[in-house]
């Protein structure tokens, strides 16, 4: 497990062909609870983008590859579904329990709005339907009251500065 994040984390720094950067605060749809605050270095493809993320906040935290194919690609808003295989650890908050770490996927369908654009930067929100299980099969969300037990809302506010 240790050798396989670290080298995800190697080829994230070696990943010098990416377009552009963009870092990410909210309810992430690459990683969900486990990027909450994240960066990450996006190349685009003719079908959307590929893309190296990392994040967390400190006690939780993830590092993974993902793709995002988008349906129409607009310049306000553009639908699109997309994919991330992601490492993640929890540590614990209590002497008595261990950490945890593991590998996950995830999958999202969802829109982002374009809001405002400026010189080589980009302004986006986004909003979408996230699910996620890990290698175990449980699943790495938090249910709603009555909704489905394998869906979240994933909502976030994302800057991306183009190389």
């Amino acid at each position: 497990m240790k050798k396989i994040l670290f080298f995800v984390f190697l080829l994230s720094f070696s990943y010098s062909s990416y377009n552009s950067s963009e870092y990410s605060i909210g309810i992430n749809e690459k990683t969900g609870l486990f990027g909450w605050i994240s960066k990450s270095w996006i190349t685009d493809k003719p079908y959307g983008e590929s893309y190296i993320t990392a994040g967390g906040l400190g006690i939780i935290g993830s590092l993974g590859y993902g793709e995002k194919y988008y349906f129409s690609r607009r310049s306000f808003f553009s639908p699109y579904i997309s994919w991330t295989g992601f490492g993640y650890y929890i540590l614990s908050m209590s002497e008595n329990a261990d950490p945890e770490g593991s590998l996950g996927i995830s999958g999202t369908l969802g829109v982002d709005v374009s809001t405002i654009k400026w010189k080589k930067s980009e302004l986006k929100f986004q909003f979408g339907l996230f699910a996620a299980k890990n290698i175990k099969g449980q699943n790495l969300i938090i249910p709603g009251e009555g909704g489905p037990s394998f869906l979240m809302p994933s909502i976030n506010i994302k800057v991306r500065f183009i190389k």
